[in-house]
């Protein structure tokens, strides 16, 4: 990182990006690519840290439900513990996702792939369904859909958003789960980073930390304009631009 300019620019964008169903890690690869950044564990490192924003904006934002589950829903952490155990398998990727990260094209798929995901709310979100509780397996599917998000370009929030419709679950508490599934795929992360030397690797704190600040409270608007989105069901809107952003990045790679 080599300025605070830069990295106010990229902490804005994995803030709004984190939450809006367009793919946080699919624009920063974009974003350092088109900046000309090569280092490919720097840029993870630093990837990482502006997510820690907006840890602590979901963290703000999903306080109650974690009272509650602290409190008298501690059904709901063993529900959440479930849904997080697929990440488990991102260790064994991350070799072969921090260098396809690097890569416009697949960052291009990737985005085509969001938008398909996106698509799929068209039939699904119809608010027309009873209320379900939401199981383990239920948990365990949208478990699967975030390590999707692993790769540059799929959307965590859409994919997890998506797949809990698609577990029948109703709108809003599709949101909220998949808000709270962010705080431990999160934590883990940079988590796994410092153990793997990632702090060695910061080589401007200061900007780092500016970049920080940007994605938080750019998180916290985000989460705000995505439950107005949700509750219009205006999700395919975004497949849209994912597909107009995968087809730019896909022709830039090929250049």
């Amino acid at each position: 990182m080599d300025s605070v300019l830069s990295a106010v620019v990229l902490g804005l964008i994995q803030g709004l990006t984190e939450f809006l169903p367009i793919s946080s890690s699919g624009h920063l690869a974009l974003s350092q690519a088109l900046l000309g950044w090569r280092d490919a564990s720097a840029n993870l490192t630093f990837n990482i840290a502006v997510h820690v924003g907006s840890l602590a904006a979901v963290l703000v934002f999903v306080r109650r439900e974690i009272v509650a589950m602290l409190t008298n829903k501690r059904r709901l952490i063993l529900v959440l513990v479930v849904a997080t155990l697929p990440l488990g398998f991102a260790v064994l990727i991350k070799d072969t996702v921090e260098s396809w990260s690097g890569s416009i094209a697949v960052v291009g798929v990737c985005l085509l792939g969001t938008a398909g995901i996106l698509l799929l709310a068209r039939f699904l979100d119809d608010g027309k369904g009873e209320a379900v509780t939401l199981t383990l397996p239920r948990a365990f599917v949208i478990g699967l859909a975030q390590l999707l998000a692993v790769l540059p370009g799929i959307s965590r929030s859409g994919s997890t958003l998506v797949a809990g419709l698609g577990m029948k679950l109703q709108r809003d508490e599709a949101l909220r789960f998949a808000f709270l599934m962010a705080v431990p795929a999160i934590a883990g992360a940079a988590l796994f980073d410092i153990l793997d030397g990632g702090l060695s690797r910061i080589e401007n704190p200061g900007a780092v930390s500016a970049g920080v600040f940007v994605s938080f409270v750019a998180s916290m608007i985000a989460m705000k304009l995505m439950v107005d989105v949700v509750r219009r069901r205006r999700l395919p809107a975004f497949a849209i631009y994912c597909a107009a952003l995968g087809v730019t990045a896909l022709i830039l790679g090929a250049l």
